[in-house]
């Protein structure tokens, strides 16, 4: 049912200017007593002035199911951090954490409904999927980097707002 509201939510958005940073901010706090829970350590890397068009409650959702993923995924003494910034016309979100990392070779399916990578771990599966069809229907697109041992960093474009895009 979630997969299913995020995708038509791709078809119903309701664009308003956010300010992405201030979105994440608010996002990471409310996830921190589950970080912290797991033995997570959070931490935030911020640029200002980063406006996308987006739907703020679905873009909470985003950094929301991020932040679960890590929570379920790493160790105790792990730690995240979250960053916003801008790469060219678009505001670039990356959640970079310190846990055992994805196997490269399974990096392209992370996103894919009902993976879970190994078949031990809790969840439904459809977390990232979600994220994969929010951030898409906003314009944007989401990718995962891993060494396999060292971490994995998710990395969310979205396009700047056309003001600033311009500017």
């Amino acid at each position: 049912a979630e997969l299913s509201a995020a995708e038509s939510a791709a078809v119903s958005l309701h664009l308003t200017d956010v300010d992405l940073s201030t979105l994440v901010s608010g996002a990471v706090s409310a996830a921190r007593s589950s970080l912290a829970a797991a033995g997570l350590e959070a931490h935030v890397d911020l640029a200002e002035g980063v406006t996308v068009r987006a739907v703020p409650d679905r873009l909470h959702q985003v950094v929301a199911n991020l932040l679960a993923n890590v929570a379920r995924h790493c160790r105790a003494g792990d730690s995240v951090t979250v960053a916003v910034g801008r790469a060219g016309t678009w505001a670039a979100l990356t959640v970079a954490d310190t846990g055992p990392g994805i196997d490269p070779h399974q990096l392209s399916q992370v996103f894919d409904r009902l993976w879970r990578g190994d078949a031990d771990t809790e969840g439904s599966g459809i977390g990232l999927a979600v994220v994969r069809e929010l951030v898409v229907a906003h314009g944007g697109s989401v990718t995962a980097s891993s060494d396999g041992s060292s971490g994995t960093t998710m990395t969310v474009l979205l396009p700047l707002a056309p003001e600033l895009a311009a500017g």
